[in-house]
């Protein structure tokens, strides 16, 4: 015995749908990892908040070293550019396949100085990834 049936148009539409809703929630969360992550940043040189990155495809994470750079930079203006750096990562994923495995790094140099202090001359450390995990999962 043999059987054949053909899916129609709108089963089709409804699972590109779901699929377009799972990407802008997903879009969503990422935003907002974003946004804690520079907030929760401390600014000198502006070095540490600017070398955030997701990893959406191919390409380098982004890395700048505080060498050289001035000291006591409008901590906001750099905030909102690594915030911009983020969400330029984010607009990056086009489906839900390229956020399969996707990475918020922070490649800096003394990006281990800035979260556990170590080598550090002004606090303990920061613990920003340490506060992302607790509020994130």
């Amino acid at each position: 015995m043999k059987s054949s049936f053909s899916v129609n148009a709108s089963f089709h539409k409804k699972i590109k749908s779901l699929e377009e809703k799972a990407l802008v929630g997903a879009k969503e969360q990422l935003t907002d990892i974003a946004r804690s992550a520079v907030n929760f940043s401390p600014v000198d040189t502006g070095a540490y908040v600017t070398s955030f990155s997701y990893t959406v495809g191919a390409g380098r994470p982004r890395g700048k070293s505080s060498k050289n750079k001035p000291k006591y930079q409008n901590a906001q203006s750099k905030r909102d550019e690594g915030f911009s750096n983020l969400a330029g990562d984010i607009s990056k994923a086009k489906s839900l396949e390229d956020l399969d495995q996707i990475i918020l790094r922070n490649n800096s140099p003394h990006a281990d100085d800035v979260e556990y202090g170590e080598k550090w001359h002004k606090t303990q450390g920061y613990f920003v990834f340490s506060q992302l995990r607790n509020l994130y999962g």
